[in-house]
């Protein structure tokens, strides 16, 4: 088989079981690198009240591994449940909110109720609050304990054990709501409430996102996500060009992985777009070549998420190109914090060096001098340049989202510059000038 022989519904179909830049990942086939975390959390579900809190930086791929890890635990009647979280919602309309969502299918509900006729009326509902709630009518909840006896009605409608996913906890401010879910965590332990929770949000820590509970900790398997590594994101390319009948070269791999920084949503973008270069090329190709590789980076950044573009433009836009430049260097290495002056000798020069060699002669700009690059990179901490980077001690840098770092490296791409080389994977490319438009 070659892309050439695809009719092109089949292309589509290929693409959209491998990549998707746009969706979290909910079939365990096409999550990648995460097998042991996935083994983590099945061993937290094999454990009688236990639940599981997924933390990590944004993009990280927090989602897809809290829905295939539900997906793994539900039956075929009892569906993962998801729901997200908003700062301006308060801890007892997201109960009733959860218990609604959770309501299982109205055929699984009847045998449920059919089966159980007088356990469900313990939980204290009278038969017509029972009607209503089956009919998604959810009442006021108004405590703990009407929580806790809510959940285990809806729980107990279902025949398995539903697994409830709740999405971007860390936009619960509020610390008393906090300080309500580490209960309800407890409660529904302690009660013996069939159902299990997962919890995800940005953090570095379990305590970040739902502060100090005394007793809570023994109720949550933690489970930190870092960004993936070379191969998991290889994988993703090389699952996708083998179903394609096309070969990737290592060293579009090697870049692509680079440039995306462990944040899988930056390979899926790339490659979406390279594979459609390739699919459409009049040619009969069989290798990702240099303008299909040109077009994925094109296609990527045209495409990317509009808060990344925005934040780019906001540090960099109507200003000289010294701040781009700045900030390619801050992004030029693996280390996510790094001093100033090992950005000024070991990135910046470098680069700027790199692009004056692509430049004619009239065009060449010297580097800054190091006192002014300092004052770029202060700037780049202000408010008026978005905040984009944040200085963690004196002399020390780092993007204040680390998944900005893949955009940066994406639109000095762009431009020609490669940057984020891991040394040991491969020797630095040769910097190609793209000549087309800026797609962004």
């Amino acid at each position: 088989m070659s892309i050439a022989s695809l009719a092109e519904e089949r292309f589509k179909e290929i693409l959209r079981s491998n990549l998707t830049p746009a969706k979290a990942i909910s079939d365990p086939v096409h999550l990648r690198g995460r097998a042991k975390l996935l083994k983590q959390i099945d061993w937290a579900f094999n454990s009688p009240g236990k639940h599981a809190f997924i933390y990590g930086e944004r993009g990280v791929g927090k989602t897809s591994l809290a829905q295939t890890a539900a997906l793994l635990h539900s039956s075929s009647e009892a569906r993962p449940i998801q729901i997200a979280c908003d700062e301006y919602v308060t801890f007892y309309k997201m109960v009733s909110d959860i218990a609604r969502r959770a309501l299982p299918p109205q055929d699984v509900m009847q045998r449920s109720v059919t089966n159980r006729t007088g356990k469900l009326s313990l939980f204290g509902f009278s038969a017509e609050l029972q009607t209503g709630i089956q009919k998604g009518v959810i009442p006021p909840v108004e405590s703990l304990n009407d929580a806790v006896v809510l959940l285990q009605y809806v729980a107990g409608l279902h025949h398995g054990e539903p697994v409830l996913i709740i999405d971007e906890f860390d936009q619960v401010r509020d610390r008393e709501d906090q300080k309500r879910f580490a209960d309800l965590i407890k409660q529904i332990s302690d009660q013996n409430v069939s159902l299990k929770l997962i919890f995800c949000g940005i953090g570095q820590s379990l305590e970040d996102l739902i502060g100090v509970h005394l007793s809570t900790d023994r109720y949550l398997a933690p489970i930190p996500v870092e960004p993936l590594s070379h191969d998991a994101l290889w994988e993703i390319l090389e699952t996708t060009a083998d179903q394609l009948g096309v070969e990737v070269g290592r060293e579009e791999k090697v870049r692509i992985s680079q440039i995306s920084d462990g944040f899988p949503y930056y390979v899926h973008l790339i490659g979406e777009h390279m594979f459609r270069s390739m699919f459409y090329d009049e040619a009969l190709v069989e290798r990702v070549g240099l303008r299909h590789f040109d077009e994925g980076m094109r296609g990527a950044v045209s495409e990317a998420l509009a808060s990344l573009k925005q934040a780019y433009l906001m540090a960099v836009h109507k200003r000289s190109d010294d701040y781009e430049e700045v900030l390619w260097a801050v992004a030029d290495d693996t280390m996510l914090e790094r001093q100033t002056a090992e950005i000024y000798s070991r990135s910046y020069l470098p680069i700027m060096e790199m692009r004056n060699l692509k430049l004619k002669r009239d065009e060449q700009r010297a580097p800054l001098d190091q006192k002014t690059f300092y004052q770029r990179m202060n700037a780049l901490k202000r408010a008026s340049h978005g905040q984009i980077l944040i200085g963690s001690k004196t002399g020390w840098y780092r993007f204040r989202e680390n998944w900005m770092r893949g955009y940066v490296r994406l639109k000095a791409e762009q431009k020609g510059v490669a940057l984020g080389i891991d040394h040991h994977l491969a020797e630095r490319p040769p910097h190609r000038r793209w000549d087309g438009p800026d797609a962004a």
